[in-house]
This record gives structure tokens, C-alpha cells and sequence, in this order.
């Protein structure tokens, strides 16, 4: 997860959990993203585990803004912290099967705005059913 920052300097993995924050804060209320989805918005070499171990450093104090923790999620729809997890989402209006899955096709983020990320230095999420599209017209 170390990379370069904009100044050339090896980023420190606090600056890299702070950019993985920055993004956390742009999913909507009501809406979950999961923890691949992060590392494709912060590109490579972060990974889903980075942004889990990120997501867990919360533990130890929220930053100011605050992160929005609850809204990620497992690729499974599933919560990863537990119950309260769960409880917060649900009291923003998303809903769960009785085995602890959200429909992520209903509630899932599509990603940051196009111009906010361009202008942070993140990628877009690639659309998977744009990309099915595409193959498909070969």
C-alpha cells in the first residue's frame, strides 16, 4: 500500500487510510459500498484487505469529518463488524435478508462523482454491466 505521494515521498499507510477515508465520506446515506470497491477507487496497489484494516483503525477514534465506517461492507453484502453494523444501515433505510445479506444491486454506490474523483486523483468504478455490453458486441 505504500505508494508515492504527490510529492514524490513514500506515502506513510496513516496518509493512505486518510485518502481511503475521503472516499468512505462520499457514499451516500442509504447506500453501501464494499471494501473492493474502495481499493478500485483508490487504485493500485491498495487492496480490499488495506481498506479493511483502514475501515479497523477506526476503532481506535474517529477523524474530523467523521467516517461513515457502517457504509462498508463485505462483496458478499454482508457486514463485517457485527450487529451494530447492521443497525446503523438499517436505520439509513437499507434492508437485509434474515442471513444478514443486503441487495447490493438496490443499495450499492456506484462510486464517486466523475469530476470529484478526477479532481482528488481516484478512478471510477468500472460498470459491470457496461463491460458485459462491450463483450457483448464481439
Amino acid at each position: 500500500m505504500h505508494q508515492p505521494d504527490r510529492a514524490g515521498e513514500p506515502d506513510e499507510p496513516r496518509s493512505a487510510f486518510s485518502r481511503i477515508y475521503e472516499i468512505a465520506r462520499q457514499i451516500p446515506y442509504g447506500r453501501v459500498a464494499t471494501y473492493g470497491q474502495i481499493a478500485q477507487i483508490m487504485g493500485p496497489p491498495v487492496t480490499a484487505r488495506d481498506v479493511g484494516d483502514a475501515m479497523a483503525a477506526l476503532r481506535d477514534g474517529q477523524p474530523d469529518p467523521p467516517v461513515p465506517w457502517q457504509r462498508v461492507i463485505n462483496a458478499q453484502g454482508r457486514v463485517s463488524t457485527g450487529q451494530r453494523q447492521q443497525i446503523l444501515l438499517e436505520q439509513e433505510g437499507v434492508s437485509f435478508t434474515v442471513k444478514g445479506v443486503t441487495d447490493l444491486g438496490r443499495f450499492g454506490w456506484q462510486g464517486p462523482d466523475p469530476g470529484w474523483a478526477e479532481a482528488h486523483g481516484f478512478h471510477l468504478l468500472k460498470n459491470a454491466s457496461e463491460e458485459k455490453k462491450q463483450l457483448d458486441l464481439f
